[in-house]
């Protein structure tokens, strides 16, 4: 809708104000609901470290596999050159390779730490649909991940990125955004108030899926997202998270439904006069 901020000489892409702006109410809120599970500051930055750097290449990663013929046929009647390379780099991210390659950069630190990664999930699961929110406003602005054609619901972009322009399409990435923080409402009251705190994890894998599932309905651009066999491969991404969250799910409840171990930290007294 607006891609570009203008201030003076600076044009500011839009998306990446509202991702920098969702990232940073998630980390403000997994900060928050670190405070009741142990874990220290100075982990909690370097999981957000570790998370960011593996969404960001998983995301991209992802991107390069479903885009390869279109990218093989820029690059064919573009040329290999230093523009439509950091073109390449500068566009282009899927979620659910951000959130894949999220899970293994917080597996490997989870591994370095020795703190238990379902506990590491367990405080950041709510910020993920915060943030993931606030990606998809961004979404909106840039006229990416744009909507089917609709002339009683839809608005016409006139500077998309993405979306035709002059067309009215359905706002499918509001929708999305709106039941995103719907979900992260939901989580958090059960993060707060629930028993085993670590059954947001499921609530995301059995929840999340099923709204991306309902609003691939309304998405428009087949041609930029792979299909195979009739589905997206969000679609196809969305059932085995739900399989594998059921699984999960399932073999937690037989082993009793234990809350992960809290961290032990060994601190060092300043007063040791061996130091």
């Amino acid at each position: 809708m607006f891609p570009f901020l203008e201030l003076g000489p600076f044009t500011i892409g839009l998306y990446g104000v509202c991702c920098t702006v969702g990232i940073t109410f998630a980390i403000l809120l997994a900060l928050r609901n670190s405070r009741f599970s142990g874990v220290c500051f100075e982990d909690m930055v370097l999981l957000f470290a570790s998370i960011l750097i593996g969404a960001f290449l998983g995301a991209k990663l992802l991107y390069l596999i479903i885009e390869a013929d279109n990218i093989a046929n820029m690059f064919k009647t573009l040329g290999v050159n230093l523009e439509t390379v950091l073109g390449l780099l500068q566009g282009g991210f899927v979620f659910y390779g951000g959130f894949i390659g999220g899970l293994i950069g917080a597996a490997v630190f989870s591994r370095i730490s020795k703190i238990s990664l379902m506990l590491f999930l367990t405080i950041i699961a709510p910020s993920v649909p915060l943030a993931h929110a606030f990606g998809r406003i961004g979404c909106f602005m840039a006229g990416c991940c744009y909507g089917i054609p609709s002339e009683n619901f839809g608005i016409a972009f006139t500077q998309s990125l993405g979306a035709p322009n002059g067309i009215k399409l359905f706002p499918v990435q509001l929708l999305e955004a709106g039941l995103l923080l719907l979900l992260t409402g939901v989580m958090q009251i059960y993060y707060a108030k629930g028993k085993h705190r670590h059954g947001v994890i499921y609530i995301y894998l059995l929840i999340y899926p099923l709204i991306r599932i309902f609003t691939e309905q309304f998405r428009y651009d087949d041609s930029e997202r792979g299909i195979f066999f009739g589905l997206s491969t969000s679609i196809w991404i969305s059932l085995g998270i739900i399989l594998i969250g059921s699984i999960m799910l399932a073999i937690d409840l037989k082993k009793g439904f234990h809350e992960p171990p809290l961290p032990e930290y060994e601190y060092v007294d300043d007063d040791d006069p061996a130091i």
